[in-house]
């Protein structure tokens, strides 16, 4: 079921599997830092209320780079609020190096560290790896 999609993501919920996915779409490339932050709030609040034990992070059309100041945002604002609802993390990375980069950075920090997660570059494999 799909619970929120703009012009730069889609989110959507498989309750039988307790796993939310997060879809950023090629428009992201145009997303400005605040609505960068208003779709991590909306994805979160999502979080929140469906408490999914799984996260879907398909990254592979995500052109936004995600700089440092907002890196440290997601850790200190984002993360904390979903840190202890979601198990598991699997990302869909794209091959550009500067994307996927900025999300492993982000992951990278204090509160990105506590979450279970791994790299994948196809659907399957993640999926797998999310379910074992």
């Amino acid at each position: 079921m799909i619970l929120h999609k703009s012009k730069y993501v889609e989110i959507s919920y498989e309750q039988e599997n307790s796993l939310i996915v997060q879809r950023f779409l090629l428009e992201s490339e145009k997303m400005t830092k605040d609505e960068f932050k208003n779709e991590m709030n909306k994805f979160v609040e999502m979080c929140e209320k469906h408490k999914p034990e799984r996260e879907l992070a398909n990254l592979l059309d995500m052109k936004y780079v995600i700089v440092p100041d907002v890196q440290e945002w997601m850790n200190t604002e984002i993360f904390p609020r979903y840190e202890n609802i979601i198990k598991r993390m699997a990302f869909l990375v794209p091959s550009e190096l500067f994307p996927s980069v900025s999300v492993e950075q982000t992951m990278n920090e204090e509160v990105g560290q506590k979450f279970t997660q791994k790299y994948f570059d196809n659907e399957k494999d993640a999926r797998n790896w999310l379910f074992e």
